[in-house]
């Protein structure tokens, strides 16, 4: 017999150290799961029941999944069945998923469901798929849902089988949730609220304001820093132009030498020209896209510069 580690019995065994962050984890939004049930329709099919004497050719169905994606839960859960006692498995994962107080319930059976997904369906060709009723690809099921999770700020994605809390992704726990710890101090306020802008907009799929917030908080930082310490800048200095204050007046050591010439040049060349490149200029007659790995490395790059320049402050 095969045995399923779920996603709740992972989690349990090594929970986040509860900083400051811009998602959440302990709440499913009920818009969210009416959302996965939509693409649960499309991306495994309907479930057929017979009634009565009708005669006619079987409709393309896909009873065995929804069956085998409900006994898989049921025997980890310790239960027999999911959900209300409805006379058939999708009825009874739909309800397990909307009824569910625990988000830990609710993230077991989508990971389950979207393993049978992206695993199996993904192998099978349209013809295949078709025959099963299932109209929606794979990799766009996948793709939706860990859209609609970001969207509503829900801490959790899916990836290569398995429901993964954002933060326990290295990028995220070593920078964003260290730069909201640091943000979180009042002198830093307008940065926190630039910076978790950024978020937001990344959340919505508006890639380009996320570049663009981003590299504000950046700046901000810079500045609440210097006003911090006195240090004077010119009214509407650039990111570049306040790395060159901060520098002057020493807030970076000495001691870093070579080391210290090749951070400045990051510091430079790396998230103000991410936002210049992306964000600020005008785009011409043909709008441009902006890719979310790109607003994705503008906000790491910040989160680690912002970390950083808060580090130098309070030793200096």
């Amino acid at each position: 017999m095969k045995v399923f580690e779920l996603f709740s019995t992972r989690k349990h065994k090594a929970e986040s150290a509860g900083e400051t962050d811009v998602y959440q984890y302990d709440e499913l939004p009920q818009k969210v799961r009416v959302q996965i049930s939509k693409i649960w329709d499309d991306a495994i099919g309907r479930y057929w029941k017979p009634s009565g004497y009708s005669m006619g050719s079987t409709p393309y169905h896909n009873n065995d999944y929804w069956q085998e994606i409900h006994d898989i839960v049921a025997r980890e859960k310790g239960v027999f069945h999911l959900g209300d006692n409805y006379d058939n498995a999708k009825k009874r994962c739909n309800s397990h998923l909307m009824n569910s107080d625990n988000i830990d319930d609710c993230m077991d059976i989508i990971e389950i469901s979207f393993k049978v997904i992206d695993k199996i369906f993904g192998k099978w060709d349209e013809y295949e798929r078709t025959n099963k009723s299932i109209s929606l690809d794979p990799k766009e099921a996948v793709d939706e849902l860990n859209y609609r999770l970001r969207e509503a700020g829900v801490g959790y994605q899916y990836a290569d089988g398995q429901i993964i809390r954002v933060d326990s992704q290295y990028v995220h726990s070593e920078t964003v949730k260290p730069a909201l710890a640091l943000l979180s101090d009042p002198i830093f306020k307008g940065a926190e609220e630039e910076y978790r802008s950024a978020h937001t907009h990344y959340r919505s799929g508006e890639n380009k304001d996320a570049i663009v917030d981003a590299a504000n908080a950046f700046e901000s930082t810079m500045k609440a820093i210097c006003d911090a310490k006195g240090w004077d800048f010119e009214k509407g200095a650039r990111a570049s132009d306040l790395v060159k204050v901060l520098r002057k007046n020493g807030l970076f050591p000495d001691y870093l030498d070579k080391s210290f010439n090749q951070l400045l040049a990051v510091l430079q060349s790396g998230l103000p020209q991410v936002r210049n490149n992306e964000g600020s200029h005008g785009q011409g007659a043909t709008p441009k896209e902006i890719p979310a790995h790109v607003a994705a490395l503008a906000l790491h790059l910040a989160a680690v510069k912002i970390v950083f320049l808060g580090d130098c402050f309070k030793v200096k």
